[in-house]
């Protein structure tokens, strides 16, 4: 097959999250002997992963990620009803001609648009001829939204803008949807979700994929202080509430409690709000950008993801796993994983449960090895990449025979 992927950030090899599920997708489609093209956005910075992409993928086309200036924000967000605000933010005419070019020149069998954000490049695209049209929905964006509407303790103006856009939004996603070939989710729970918005729609789940030979390669032994380690994208609001949360509600106690311990907050997007968290204690240490995150999670000590936002599988939890790492999680950071209370992680929901979870992994260095082996069990048996990727081909070559 000749299949074509559509990203909002260039995947690479170490990237981390859904990004680094596309790419292992893609590499696991080109061993196989198909022929596979990228169509991405680049943010500024990230332009050194170009060339190693491109030596990978039959045809790569990139679109620089750009900022959007306040004044259109405000109008094509709030005041036009052509798209929905998170459509906007990943719009762009350059990227809706560029994808229309690439079906044109190379003829490609199926489209994958991964993330639902990128589903309206298949969507009323007035330059794509005829081609199949999947997309990979990462988590519905209505879901998500609905839960910054309901949420307590978000901040009163998200909230505020979340309740007023979720209409146009689930009348926008789920005509997108329901305009594609077929879906794709990451886990039954998601694929319950879409059908019980529109029960007519063609969707499979293709469980997410994990690359062990990736995650062990140049381990590391452990040294320093006990390391408490979030990580993500914090200009997401689901990471960026999440990360505030377990800075005012859970850490004060815990590093009462332990005061070798360290809290590591690693990734991109990072605001002065999380900064501020770092200036005022010492012992938070707010890593940023990083091309490899297995050093980072190799010196941790327990993995957290207490999500309070949001929908989806969260990868990077399994990746923890995978590393046999010991999570800590809240019950919506662990959705759609096979997740075992006190067996393979620990799953709280409130500032109590959190600390005295984490509180005894500190405390029972045994009972940390024990979860994450069973974690890592777990994964190894249920998310192996070569398996779920087999899936993935069964569906689109079902896709493109029709």
């Amino acid at each position: 097959m000749k299949i074509l992927f559509l990203s909002n950030q260039l995947p690479h090899e170490n990237v981390a999250g859904g990004h680094r599920l596309i790419y292992q997708r893609m590499r696991q489609m080109i061993d196989k002997g198909h022929r596979v093209g990228l169509a991405a956005f680049v943010a500024p910075g990230k332009e050194k992963f170009i060339p190693a992409v491109r030596g990978m993928v039959g045809e790569l086309e990139t679109v620089p990620l750009q900022g959007r200036k306040i004044m259109v924000r405000v109008f094509r967000d709030y005041i036009s009803a052509t798209l929905p605000a998170i459509f906007w933010k990943n719009y762009s005419r350059v990227m809706m001609r560029t994808i229309g070019d690439m079906v044109e020149r190379t003829q490609y069998d199926v489209v994958v648009a991964e993330f639902s954000e990128m589903g309206m490049y298949l969507y009323r695209n007035p330059y794509l001829s005829a081609v199949r049209k999947v997309v990979s929905c990462h988590r519905c964006l209505t879901t998500a939204f609905d839960k910054y509407a309901r949420t307590a303790g978000v901040p009163p103006l998200l909230r505020l803008k979340s309740a007023a856009q979720i209409r146009a939004l689930e009348k926008y996603e789920f005509e997108m949807y329901s305009a594609m070939d077929h879906v794709l989710t990451l886990t039954a729970e998601d694929r319950f979700t879409l059908l019980a918005h529109a029960p007519e729609l063609p969707v499979s789940v293709i469980p997410p994929g994990i690359d062990f030979d990736y995650l062990t390669a140049g381990k590391t032994e452990k040294k320093g202080p006990p390391i408490v380690m979030m990580c993500g994208y914090f200009a997401d609001k689901s990471n960026h509430d999440a990360a505030l949360w377990f800075a005012h509600e859970v850490w004060p106690v815990i590093a009462t409690s332990h005061p070798d311990l360290q809290l590591h907050l690693v990734g991109v997007g990072v605001d002065r709000e999380i900064e501020h968290l770092a200036k005022t204690d010492k012992r938070i240490v707010v890593v940023g950008v990083v091309d490899d995150l297995r050093p980072y999670r190799e010196q941790a000590t327990i993995f957290i993801n207490p999500m309070r936002l949001g929908s989806g599988l969260r990868i990077k939890v399994l990746e923890a796993m995978a590393s046999g790492l010991p999570v800590v999680s809240s019950s919506l950071g662990v959705a759609g994983i096979p997740a075992q209370n006190g067996v393979n992680c620990f799953i709280a929901d409130t500032p109590e449960l959190t600390a005295e979870s984490i509180d005894w992994l500190l405390n029972d260095e045994a009972l940390g090895k024990a979860m994450g082996q069973s974690a890592k069990v777990m994964v190894q048996g249920k998310y192996d990449i070569r398996s779920t990727v087999r899936e993935l081909e069964q569906v689109l070559e079902e896709v493109v025979s029709i």
